[in-house]
């Protein structure tokens, strides 16, 4: 859309003139009134300042020596209060320095005395032309901003509705399973927010507890869902599955901040676990959260080479294994958050930004 040109926002332009001599700001009121312009005076730079606390001008026309404020203070104060404001410079008395001065500070126009009524009003035109432009540029980029964002959040909405999917997929031939995934993530969420995990780190525990099987893809039928122990080699091809799911994760740059998780959650603090025997810290937090909730729905549903034991049980084989298979400080957590009670299974939050919350999709 082009700018209206400065004729047309006249009545709604203000002036302010400022000059310490009184029969100047007269005729310079009295010409740029003429032109339709709100016009007012000011005798100083400080009274300038002091108008403009209840009345914000477009343009200021001030001269350059005054008493307690001088013209360049003026200019420097009203930029800093408003950057796109106006200001022409008018004086008798200038210097070369103060000119670059002035044109440093952003000044629209520095003309000389005896000046000309109608290369004043030019100079004006100008100066408001230049401030609608600067405004009308600025909208516009806060409009695309906030479009951008738009988007980024529809294409986040969709990405966590075709997690939802995927994880359904990657259950459905682990059938035994029943609704693992969307347990392990509940218990991931509560615990993460005991820990008082940030909300990058949360989104991140989010997209790794869902998907953090995704590996299993590439596991044989007759290995996945074996009814009897697994032998040294199906052991081997179903510890795989961390590494294959972090290769599936890794094509993704939305995806690929959860490969640590997905990779690393079958890792121990006493360093026994795969694929690569971390210990300790070097696991990172979001693995050792997941390799909690993960046993703790391992023991408490039925799986094809065991029956399910009682929630009691399975709280007591966390602690027994605390701070050999898992983080102590993890299990503490995973105690407090299961006292105060999982959250539904829900898309968390914190996935959304600030200014536009999306909706929460239930896992399937």
């Amino acid at each position: 859309m082009v700018a209206p040109h400065p004729q047309d926002r006249r009545p709604y332009s203000r002036i302010l003139i400022v000059d310490d001599e009184d029969s100047l700001r007269k005729v310079l009121r009295l010409g740029l009134s003429q032109d339709g312009y709100d016009v007012r005076e000011a005798e100083n730079g400080q009274v300038a300042l002091d108008l403009m606390t209840r009345w914000a001008p477009d343009v200021i026309v001030s001269d350059l020596l005054m008493p307690e404020v001088d013209g360049i203070e003026l200019l420097r104060q009203a930029k800093e209060a408003d950057d796109t404001i106006g200001f022409i410079v008018l004086t008798g008395v200038g210097t070369t320095r103060q000119a670059v001065q002035a044109l440093r500070l952003s000044a629209d126009d520095y003309l000389l005395k005896p000046y000309d009524v109608d290369e004043l009003s030019i100079s004006v035109g100008r100066a408001l032309e230049r401030r609608a432009l600067v405004k009308q540029n600025r909208f516009y980029q806060q409009c695309l901003e906030m479009r951008v964002s738009q988007l980024g959040q529809q294409l986040e909405k969709l990405t966590a509705e075709a997690l939802i999917s995927l994880a359904g997929a990657v259950e459905a031939r682990d059938g035994y399973t029943g609704a693992h995934l969307e347990r392990v993530t509940r218990y991931a969420q509560a615990v993460g927010m005991a820990l008082e995990l940030d909300r990058d780190r949360l989104r991140t525990l989010w997209i790794g507890a869902l998907l953090h099987d995704i590996g299993k893809i590439s596991v044989p039928d007759s290995v996945l869902n074996k009814p009897s122990a697994l032998s040294p080699h199906e052991l081997t091809v179903m510890r795989e599955h961390p590494k294959l799911g972090a290769a599936i994760l890794e094509q993704s740059s939305f995806l690929s901040t959860a490969v640590p998780a997905v990779l690393h959650h079958h890792e121990r603090w006493d360093g026994d676990g795969y694929p690569y025997g971390l210990r300790r810290g070097e696991i990172p937090i979001e693995a050792r959260v997941l390799a909690v909730a993960d046993t703790y729905d391992a023991i408490i549903t039925d799986r094809a080479y065991r029956p399910r034991r009682p929630e009691e049980a399975a709280i007591a084989e966390l602690q027994r294994c605390s701070g050999s298979q898992f983080d102590p400080e993890v299990v503490d957590a995973f105690v407090e958050a299961r006292h105060h009670g999982f959250p539904e299974p829900v898309a968390p939050r914190f996935w959304q930004s600030d200014a536009m919350l999306l909706p929460e999709p239930a896992l399937a």
